[in-house]
Order: C-alpha cells, then structure tokens, then sequence
C-alpha cells in the first residue's frame, strides 16, 4: 500500500495492492490518516487490488460516511473485474464515484 499526494496537493491516493480484507489494518490506518489530513479528496486506487472483503470495503465506505457530510470526497479509482464485481454486489458502486485513472479523479474535481 502507498499514500501519495495528487493533484495541487488537495487529494491524497491510497494504492492498494494483492488482498483487503478483514486483516487489512494497514487500510483502516492509511484512511484514518488520510482523513485526519482534511483533504478535498481521497482516491483509493485499486489497479492492483485481486480481492477485497465487505469488512475491507466498510473501512472505505467509514471515511466516505466521515468525508461526504464536510463537502470532501472518497472515490475509487480503476478496480479490477473481480474487485469492481464485489463492489456492484455490496452496493459500493452507487455510493461512492468509481474513475477510470487518477488523472480523470482528479480532473473532475475541477
């Protein structure tokens, strides 16, 4: 996992890579941290993610629940056939905005 800055220094990513699931402490603190930052935006990106559990998906719905009421945004960014299969089935996909890349995340923020 690596958090980077993105864009003018608004947005942090979080890039998740092999499994999340109910284990992933690493994830909840990573989100803790980046919503602490007060950032516009945070974009989790999920390019190299296989598997991700409903516990893992709650840590990301946690800081969406934390971030939408103060006007910041959660988005996910590119998440593999599996991973994006799982986030249809729990509902993620009408909660939280899915992007293509960073760049288009980022850009759409405007």
């Amino acid at each position: 996992m690596d958090v980077l800055p993105a864009g003018d220094g608004v947005c942090s990513v979080i890039r998740l890579a092999g499994e999340a699931d109910m284990t992933a402490t690493a994830l909840r603190d990573a989100l803790a941290a980046a919503v602490a930052k007060r950032p516009h935006m945070i974009l989790v990106d999920l390019t190299a993610l296989t598997f991700i559990d409903s516990a893992a998906t709650q840590m990301i719905i946690g800081a969406h629940r934390i971030l939408f009421p103060e006007g910041r945004r959660l988005v996910l960014i590119h998440p593999t056939p599996t991973v994006a299969r799982t986030l249809e089935l729990i509902g993620v996909n009408r909660l939280i905005s899915i992007y293509d890349s960073v760049d288009e995340a980022v850009t759409s923020a405007g």
